[in-house]
């Protein structure tokens, strides 16, 4: 076993001659936990494959287009005409 100075702080302490610190070292250290089997069934249950999902309906392109035209054009108009009215509020602040 090939030893690095990395590796120094996780060896076992070596027992002194006089074996004083040896009673020490192994009521420091009891080991690695035994290993437990676990029992049977403790895995979590396994879900069914599910179906693969329906195909999506096909999309009118056309129609899409032509009710993004319209959003946008009610939109502008509804900017405008907002616009008009903070004109016309302004000016008669303006003038009182």
């Amino acid at each position: 076993m090939v030893t690095r100075p990395a590796d120094d702080q996780w060896r076992r302490p070596n027992p002194s001659d006089s074996g004083a610190d040896a009673d020490r070292a192994e009521a420091a250290y009891p080991g690695p936990p035994p290993a437990v089997q676990p029992p049977p069934g403790w895995h979590p249950a396994v879900a069914p494959r599910t179906v693969a999902p329906r195909p999506l309906p096909a999309l009118d392109h056309d129609a899409i287009d032509l009710a993004e035209e319209r959003a946008d054009r009610f939109t502008n108009a509804l900017g405008i005409a907002a616009g008009i009215v903070l004109i016309l509020v302004a000016c008669v602040q303006w003038r009182t």
